[in-house]
């Protein structure tokens, strides 16, 4: 029984081989060059293609860096907003003649608004005053209305 499976055996190797040994030759250009060339050259483009995947991560990492600056910007912008709000306000709860209550502040990116009413336009334009003096405030838009 050993003779028999003996030729099977060769007979399903031979082709396996003869198969590998032609992809071979398909796959090769005779070029000319020597099989140290065809390294080198190799080499050169695997060198040449880590380089663009370096530069290509330098880019993307500068381009997280600069999403996470503006990132920042925003929630520094959002707390500096808050604390120009709270700073109106508690100046205006000090004012007798004006309730903060009375008057809606809202700021966005340092630009104030007024809303609400006063007892008279004096006490109006001190809440605007007021209102331009707190600190990281750019602009007033006062639109309180004056009572009677």
């Amino acid at each position: 029984m050993k003779h028999s499976s003996r030729p099977s055996q060769l007979a399903l190797l031979l082709p396996a081989v003869v198969a590998a040994v032609a992809l071979t030759a398909c796959g090769r250009e005779d070029d000319g060059r020597t099989a140290g060339q065809r390294l080198d050259d190799g080499i050169s483009k695997m060198e040449q293609k880590s380089e663009e995947a370096k530069q290509d991560t330098r880019q993307a990492m500068d381009n997280m860096g600069n999403k996470m600056d503006r990132t920042a910007d925003k929630v520094g912008a959002a707390v500096d907003d808050a604390q120009i709000t709270t700073s109106i306000k508690t100046a205006l709860a000090g004012d007798p003649k004006l309730s903060a209550l009375d008057v809606k502040v809202e700021t966005e990116k340092g630009h104030v608004t007024l809303d609400g009413t006063a007892p008279d336009l004096a006490a109006r334009d001190r809440a605007g005053s007021m209102a331009l003096a707190a600190k990281g405030v750019q602009s007033v838009n006062n639109r309180i209305k004056v009572n009677g």
